[in-house]
């Protein structure tokens, strides 16, 4: 009953957010502030520089206040990890202003819904129960402080009270523009990996289901090519194998997608050498290569044994060396290694269509063909790169339209956490 009456901002047993839909707002948040909250800073000088100029008494504590909100917006600077004490010294810090100045205090208090709303965007349990309850109660402290005179307060002439208030005013309510545009986005986010989720859900159950009696075919299928077939029989039963194949690497990659979108999938971490990983993606795919089209291998020598599970690592380079192979018509697919720094490189290099500019990064979506003649349904470059990042590490590429890609896969040396 008391939760219902006070509407306080209990902690969540979950965050309020999906993470990935956290993170876009947490970076939008961030790109704001970074952008936005020197204007803040710049109005508090400016009226230090007023005060100066009009002789005010007690210049020097204005001065102090255009201090205080500088280190209000250098808080905003720190590292998202570090939002909770950002949040936190912002509010002591914008109470402490509206306490000092007569006359600020009411719209000191309405300030605090910035920091109050970014805490329900940014952080989730008691992180962000911590923050709003904060928020809070420096509300109605700043409200009570106004009107007790038993206090002393900076009196300033009306011109610069208006000001201030002004300037209070007006980077509030632009805040609050910018977070009712944000609320748009990260709802339309939200519903989006929502879906997503239900979708990768429903996705799984139907590939598991698919899974036990596609493989019964297959294994039948294998058993009856043991037998003597007349000719027009047995490519039959060869073409059914081969499609079955194909369809089981669907369901896997369909599984597979589902278990990395839905974190259950898991690393078996061990001492990998990548060249041999390598030289194995190759040959497994050498067979499917037919002239004027060729495979090359140009390995390192001074390629450290690393930390990674080394069936996935495999899976990644060769639905790289299967992606190059796809939009290679003639030329040549190179697939090479190499040590920079800290980091191991993998990079498939192809002769292949090339991919313009603006169509890169949609590539790495699931489920995203540019070419639609191409066999699949888009999940090879998805799951490899998701692959890479939970071994620490990443793919970038590199094309140019019309004469070929080079995709490369970045490791760290450390074993991922």
């Amino acid at each position: 009953m008391w939760r219902e009456q006070l509407n306080a901002p209990w902690p969540d047993n979950e965050n309020i957010l999906p993470p990935p839909v956290q993170a876009q707002a947490t970076r939008r948040i961030y790109e704001y502030w970074r952008s936005r909250g020197w204007q803040l800073v710049m109005g508090e000088i400016i009226l230090w520089v007023a005060a100066y100029r009009w002789a005010v008494p007690h210049v020097q504590a204005y001065g102090f206040l255009a201090g205080v909100i500088a280190v209000v917006y250098l808080l905003g600077l720190l590292p998202p990890s570090l939002s909770l004490v950002w949040l936190m010294g912002s509010v002591g810090l914008l109470m402490l202003q509206g306490m000092l100045v007569n006359g600020l205090g009411a719209i000191t208090a309405l300030s605090f819904m910035m920091p109050y709303t970014f805490a329900g965007m940014l952080l989730s349990g008691r992180r962000r129960l911590i923050v709003q309850a904060w928020c809070v109660v420096a509300f109605w402290v700043s409200l009570v402080y106004e009107i007790a005179t038993t206090f002393a307060h900076l009196d300033p002439p009306r011109y610069i009270l208006v000001s201030y208030n002004i300037l209070l005013a007006a980077f509030t309510f632009q805040t609050l523009r910018f977070l009712n545009h944000l609320t748009v986005e990260i709802n339309t986010a939200y519903v989006a990996e929502k879906v997503r989720y239900q979708s990768q859900q429903f996705l799984a159950r139907v590939s598991h289901e698919l899974r036990t009696p596609l493989n019964s075919v297959l294994g039948f299928a294998k058993l009856l090519r043991r037998t003597e077939l007349p000719d027009p029989q047995a490519g039959y039963l060869q073409h059914v194998i081969e499609e079955g194949e194909l369809l089981n690497r669907l369901v896997s990659d369909l599984l597979d997608s589902a278990h990395l979108f839905t974190g259950k999938l898991k690393l078996n971490l061990k001492a990998c050498d990548l060249n041999a990983i390598c030289a194995a993606v190759i040959e497994e795919h050498r067979p499917n290569i037919r002239p004027p089209l060729t495979l090359a291998l140009d390995l390192s020598s001074e390629l450290p044994v690393i930390q990674g599970d080394e069936m996935r690592l495999r899976q990644a380079v060769g639905n790289l060396v299967a992606n190059a192979i796809k939009h290679t018509p003639q030329g040549q697919i190179t697939l090479s290694t190499a040590r920079h720094g800290s980091s191991l490189l993998i990079a498939v290099k192809d002769t292949g269509v090339g991919i313009p500019e603006d169509q890169q990064e949609l590539i790495f979506l699931p489920f995203v063909q540019l070419d639609h003649r191409s066999a699949g349904v888009g999940l090879g470059l998805d799951i490899a790169r998701q692959l890479v990042r939970l071994h620490g590490g990443d793919i970038r590429l590199s094309s140019v339209p019309g004469q070929g890609s080079t995709f490369t896969i970045e490791l760290p040396l450390s074993a991922p956490n």
